[in-house]
């Protein structure tokens, strides 16, 4: 089973409380699910939907057909109705008039049934559930079970009411509804997947940096980055985070940086553009070894851009953010299990080597939801560096030279310690000085990090086999969409593998030049239209890439559309 729904409407229609339901409730029946928003940058009316994919196998990526659209408005039909598969549903509420709509489509009283049954016209939702479940025939039981398990804690009025509501709709559509569906669900007993945590990318980064002990958490909010500052905030009274709404990004980041400079593990979050606002705070957390973990949730830009659609854009603009040179590292997870790892190793890399660490998603990573294995946070080590020997020392450095670079880490109030930092050249006590020799000792400690730095990054994950003919190339959110390509591909005959960074600077080199040497035709699949990885590999290795799949229209990519791309290549 692979099925797809898809619920459209004007923004403050509910439209997402519809997809929540149905992903709670084959979530609940055991089944995989994979869930995306599309949503414009308006608070009311426009054109809006959600997207829930369903499968009893494991998925990370949406598709581009759709097998049942939920209508809330006129625009949700034309702007979906090309996408509907044959023996596809289109549900729209009866207020709504069509005239071009076959018989087979099912024109149901959605707000009448609310009103009627529930009392309240916000039930609509739950009738919606209903008329969807009872057009694919879904048994009603495991969507009785799901309802009383999302609305429990409400109260057993509301249970009650939004059952009662789903399944006035979910009779009346099979007494009523003269069409098919390609899906008929009747006999289903449950699904084989056991993972019920439905997470996203954002939800996932915010757990891992709670589990690795956050202390201070400041933003200017900024979507598609705002739901994981707001996920720690509402957390942060019980876990002692310090958290701060501030008057503006260069606020922010300079913030932080003097947390964690006291002690405190540190944290920002921004898009594109607030970054750009951080660039110069950057250097100075470069330059006083101040370890800060910065997220990036990438959208289209430049300037406002897009606010609420997907790019990969910004790759470049953190891999050489502000002036000089020092190293940083750039994690890009490719799904929420792989982002609460991101999280907890930001913090642990940014400590151990005193740099800055930058966390590179996008909206469809921050936004899309997928339920995941339970996380089991009896794993997670705190590694908080190299730290200074406690007590007095009329000695002590902050800057000591050292053969890695790396200094021992004091912080302000350490007893008998003085501790002095700057953003200019310094001395290894921390005070300023124009001296030459000393100016090439502090550059030389800061590369004398990168050789530990290099041994600390994941190298990339190799799909498929190692001496096939055509190598996907791909890094961060597209992982999901790319790999579900290849296995397509490959089971169409072509000879195949598929190669992806999570770690993607600096750049771990060895795998990828040893499965690269063995590809006729490596294909780049990014979501920018410059090839921004693909430039950095041949950076790093001279190795050019042969093609360029890009995507930069603020959509995310599906299987199918690269497909089609490499075919339109001529890529065998």
């Amino acid at each position: 089973m692979d099925i797809t729904f898809n619920i459209g409407g004007e923004a403050g229609q509910g439209i997402d409380t519809i997809g929540d339901l149905l992903t709670q409730v084959f979530v609940q029946a055991g089944f995989y699910t994979f869930t995306i928003k599309d949503f414009e940058s308006r608070i009311r009316g426009g054109y809006n939907f959600t997207q829930v994919r369903v499968s009893d196998k494991l998925i990370h990526a949406p598709v581009d057909y759709i097998d049942v659209i939920v209508a809330l408005s006129r625009d949700a039909v034309i702007g979906q109705r090309d996408k509907l598969v044959e023996e596809g549903v289109i549900i729209f509420d009866d207020s709504i008039e069509f005239d071009d709509l076959e018989a087979c489509h099912y024109p149901a009283p959605l707000e009448k049934i609310a009103k009627e049954v529930g009392g309240n016209i916000r039930m609509m939702n739950a009738a919606a559930l209903g008329a969807i479940l009872s057009v694919i025939k879904f048994p009603f039981k495991l969507a009785e079970e799901a309802l009383n398990t999302i609305f429990g804690r409400k109260g057993e009025k509301i249970v009650a009411g939004n059952v009662a509501v789903a399944k006035a709709l979910y009779d009346l559509t099979m007494e009523k509804f003269t069409g098919t569906c390609r899906y008929n669900l009747d006999t289903l007993e449950s699904g084989p997947c056991k993972d019920k945590l439905l997470l996203t990318g954002n939800k996932a980064l915010a757990l891992g940096a709670m589990a690795a002990n956050v202390k201070w958490v400041s933003s200017y909010p900024m979507s598609p980055s705002t739901s994981l500052f707001m996920d720690i905030v509402a957390n942060s009274r019980n876990l002692k985070i310090g958290t701060l709404q501030t008057e503006d990004e260069i606020a922010s980041i300079c913030m932080a940086i003097g947390a964690s400079y006291g002690g405190a593990r540190s944290m920002v979050t921004t898009s594109g553009g607030g970054f750009a606002l951080m660039t110069e705070a950057v250097g100075l957390a470069a330059m006083a070894e101040t370890p800060i973990v910065i997220y990036n949730a990438q959208r289209p830009g430049p300037s406002t851009g897009l606010p609420t659609r997907t790019e990969q854009a910004d790759l470049f603009t953190m891999a050489f953010a502000s002036q000089g040179e020092f190293p940083r590292i750039l994690l890009a997870p490719k799904d929420p299990v792989e982002a609460f790892d991101a999280a907890v190793r930001a913090f642990n890399l940014a400590d151990k080597f005193q740099i800055p660490v930058m966390i590179l998603g996008d909206q469809y990573f921050a936004d899309s939801t997928m339920n995941v294995p339970r996380i089991d946070v009896s794993g997670v080590k705190i590694d908080r560096g190299k730290l200074a020997k406690s007590g007095p020392d009329s000695d002590y450095k902050r800057y000591l030279l050292t053969p890695d670079g790396i200094s021992p880490r004091a912080f302000p109030g350490d007893e008998g310690k003085s501790i002095v930092s700057s953003g200019n050249v310094h001395r290894e006590d921390g005070h300023i000085t124009e001296n030459a020799d000393m100016r090439n000792k502090m550059v030389a400690k800061f590369m004398n990090k990168l050789p530990a730095i290099m041994k600390s990054l994941n190298p990339p994950e190799l799909y498929g086999d190692e001496g096939a003919e055509v190598t996907l190339l791909t890094w961060g959110s597209t992982w999901g969409a790319a790999n579900e390509a290849m296995h397509i591909l490959k089971d169409g005959g072509v000879s195949i593998n598929h190669l992806h960074f999570s770690d993607i600077y600096p750049l771990r080199t060895e795998k990828l030049r040893k499965v690269l040497s063995k590809s006729k035709q490596i294909v780049s699949v990014e979501q920018n239209v410059t090839s921004q990885f693909a430039q950095l590999v041949k950076m790093a290795t001279g190795i050019s890439v042969h093609h360029h799949i890009n995507k930069y229209d603020g959509r995310p990519m599906t299987a199918r559309w690269i497909v089609d791309e490499i075919k339109e290549a001529g890529i065998k």
